[in-house]
């Protein structure tokens, strides 16, 4: 956490086994500038959770300039968490994410959560229908435990309007896309888009690769995404259960809503890259590189709000289904259809890939989403690469690759990348209680 200039709090945090906070306060009372100054810094979150936090906020010419980067991202996600609220009542997606971090000492981690959710509780203004709370947490020793909660409007600012001294043991983080992203995220990503030789697609079995032993099928490799929902997601409101289609249906509309408007509204890069925080505000290259996909995708939109990312890939192509606790995002469609769905959209490999990038973004973006790593999984197609199982056509050989599809190594010959789209894409999200 740190220091602010003229609000009357020193707050030192070291961790390297052990977290020390000290604490000056004044009385004067809290205002809204100073919820940023109430939150893990950069180095802080990177001691626990591995993100890709550090490479979309590295890079610049100092460390100063990449502390004001990371504070200023934190007033925009408290903005918009105020923000958001408002255009959302309280629907669910009008709750935001936060990483909510204790060091009383002497406590163990369950009674630092029980300690934490009794204040939210007695805060004035704050009802039991704010927040939601995971009932997990994900880091947990001697000197730190920290969870997840989802809260509305300016519940945050309240509860350490209330209780002042929370300062001294207490951090809060609204969560945006690079905390929610592992590790190498994006790397992982990049790799199966230059389909190097040995990536995840390779076909690892083929001709009798189903249960039933026949041999006109394949199996292969497929990459995804696994996302852990947010507190309240299932159990939002009054309703117990909420509905799996409808908990489907938001994640998606947020992604695709409005000619991709809602994601660049709700995006601290794309604000920060295209000067609405002023000509001299500095970003990174990789919230540049976030922003474009984001412009580019948006720019598809037409004058009757169509969009050929949005709607043609995004909707049309992807299957989300919730079952149990698991959402997953697959592609209707196999290497070999996405080639051809690619072709007659008149989209280049490059703009399915930004599509995917997209959508990505978009997902880590979601304020019902909390975390978010890679993850391959096997799928079974026909052995000419189609993706009806009962439509496969007895003995036959996967397609020569096309024209546009020259860099997807499969077996031994080059197949198209060009179903970023349908990588058969499959984004896995697990709905847990709060767990990072």
């Amino acid at each position: 956490m740190r220091s602010k200039d003229g609000c009357g709090i020193i707050i030192s945090l070291a961790i390297s086994g052990t977290i020390l906070l000290s604490m000056v306060a004044s009385a004067s009372a809290i205002t809204y500038d100073d919820l940023a100054t109430f939150g893990l810094t950069l180095d802080e979150f990177n001691t626990v959770r591995s993100s890709e936090s550090p490479n979309d906020f590295g890079g610049l010419a100092s460390k100063g300039e990449q502390d004001q980067l990371w504070w200023d991202a934190t007033d925009f996600e408290y903005e918009v968490a105020m923000s958001h609220a408002d255009d959302k009542a309280f629907t669910s997606s009008g709750y935001h994410p936060y990483l909510i971090c204790s060091t009383a000492p002497g406590l163990s981690g369950t009674q630092r959560e029980e300690n934490i959710t009794l204040m939210f509780q007695t805060t004035p203004g704050v009802s039991a229908s704010h927040f939601y709370t995971g009932g997990n947490l994900f880091i947990n020793n001697e000197t730190i435990s920290c969870g997840v909660i989802r809260a509305f409007n300016d519940t945050i600012y309240k509860v350490y309007d209330a209780n002042p001294t929370a300062v001294n043991y207490m951090s809060s983080n609204p969560l945006h896309p690079s905390m929610k992203m592992a590790e190498n995220t994006v790397e992982i990503l990049e790799s199966w888009f230059d389909a190097e030789s040995g990536d995840p697609a390779d076909i690892i079995t083929t001709g009798g690769a189903d249960d039933t032993g026949s041999s006109d099928r394949i199996q292969v490799n497929v990459m995804g995404l696994l996302m852990v929902l947010c507190p309240g997601v299932q159990e939002f409101g009054e309703t117990d259960d909420v509905p799996d289609d409808q908990i489907a249906t938001d994640i998606l509309n947020f992604v695709t809503e409005d000619g991709g408007n809602t994601v660049k509204e709700l995006s601290f890069y794309h604000h920060r890259v295209n000067g609405m925080d002023g000509d001299t505000a500095v970003f990174t290259e990789r919230m540049n590189q976030w922003s474009e996909a984001i412009t580019k995708v948006n720019s598809w939109t037409n004058d009757d709000g169509s969009n050929l990312c949005l709607d043609n890939v995004i909707t049309d192509t992807m299957v989300f289904q919730v079952e149990k606790q698991v959402l997953e995002v697959n592609s209707k469609l196999s290497f070999w259809e996405a080639d051809k769905l690619v072709e007659s959209l008149g989209m280049t490999v490059e703009d399915s890939e930004t599509c995917i990038w997209y959508m990505t973004y978009g997902l880590a973006l979601s304020p019902l989403v909390c975390a978010m790593e890679t993850k391959t999984k096997v799928k079974t197609l026909c052995s000419d690469g189609t993706s009806d199982l009962s439509q496969c056509p007895v003995e036959s050989s996967p397609p020569p690759p096309t024209d546009n599809s020259s860099n997807r190594r499969m077996g031994g010959a080059n197949y198209g990348l060009v179903n970023t789209i349908a990588m058969a894409f499959v984004v896995t999200v697990l709905v847990a209680n709060g767990l990072l």
